[in-house]
């Protein structure tokens, strides 16, 4: 029986979205201890790999496998079981449950059934991988496990995005990025948390011929692009581009297409429309 302290709420019958260490095991959270350890079903991918974990601990409940696969299957037994005012689990290989995994369906059904449910957070491959990236934070996408054919509709995106992938697939994705997303910064970080955790930092070159050397590459990785940089403009490309499209459209409308093109202050572009349809000069 699990020793843990009595300030941890009570738990109730209901759903528990709960994480699970990403790596070290010395991760979980004694809110997470405390609803596995009264959980009277723990829903989880794989059993094998949830069996260790739970073994770690001393907890010993029933376990339901419930994925991609057999989720339309599995899901009504355990609504059935939320009605009944279970206790029920729902946990993932590793990480957060529903982040490049499969599990919303089940919050939905929920939802539809007026039954309770909360998630006990905890660690997150997403946010450890952003945080040891070194890159901006403020505003960030995850994109899920990288695909080259998906990379066209993320280079516009103003933010720092975060990839999932596998060892064997981590140069070719690289290889892909550095062609799609020119002139970022990336990091690639691998075994987050665990003996072997590697954070490297810089251009696709040094990731490339970093892991190049590599006997084999091994170990998930979380790979972290930084935001596109703005582009740097002249006021002669400014003027120029103006004078363009002033043939063809209002004052207003070329500033506003001008602005929009170089990433700009749509007032400061009109403040040079101005000076350009006066044929004068000056700064932005």
């Amino acid at each position: 029986m699990l020793d843990l302290p009595d300030f941890l709420p009570a738990v109730t019958p209901g759903l528990y979205i709960v994480a699970t260490p990403i790596g070290n095991r010395g991760d979980i959270t004694l809110r997470a201890l405390s609803v596995l350890s009264k959980a009277d079903i723990i829903c989880c991918e794989d059993t094998r790999t949830s069996l260790k974990l739970l073994q770690t601990f001393g907890i010993n409940k029933p376990l339901w496998s419930y994925h991609d696969h057999n989720g339309d299957k599995i899901r009504p037994k355990i609504i059935q079981a939320l009605q009944e005012n279970k206790i029920i689990a729902l946990i993932s290989d590793a990480g957060m449950p529903l982040i490049s995994d499969p599990g919303y369906k089940l919050v939905r059904a929920c939802y539809d059934n007026h039954l309770p449910l909360t998630t006990i957070p905890g660690a997150s491959a997403v946010l450890a991988g952003l945080v040891l990236s070194g890159m901006p934070s403020d505003r960030f996408m995850f994109c899920g496990f990288a695909q080259a054919k998906d990379f066209d509709g993320l280079k516009l995106i103003p933010a720092t995005l975060v990839f999932f992938e596998a060892p064997q697939r981590l140069l070719e994705s690289v290889s892909a990025m550095q062609n799609s997303f020119p002139n970022r910064d990336i990091a690639a970080v691998r075994e987050i948390t665990k003996r072997f955790e590697e954070v490297i930092f810089g251009s696709y070159a040094d990731v490339i011929q970093h892991f190049s050397k590599q006997p084999s590459i091994k170990g998930e990785f979380v790979i972290v692009l930084s935001p596109p940089k703005k582009q740097v403009v002249d006021n002669i490309e400014i003027d120029a581009a103006l004078t363009r499209l002033m043939q063809d459209h209002s004052l207003k409308e070329a500033s506003q297409i001008v602005a929009q093109t170089f990433d700009l202050s749509r007032k400061q572009v009109y403040q040079r429309a101005l000076w350009v349809k006066d044929g004068k000069q000056t700064d932005l």
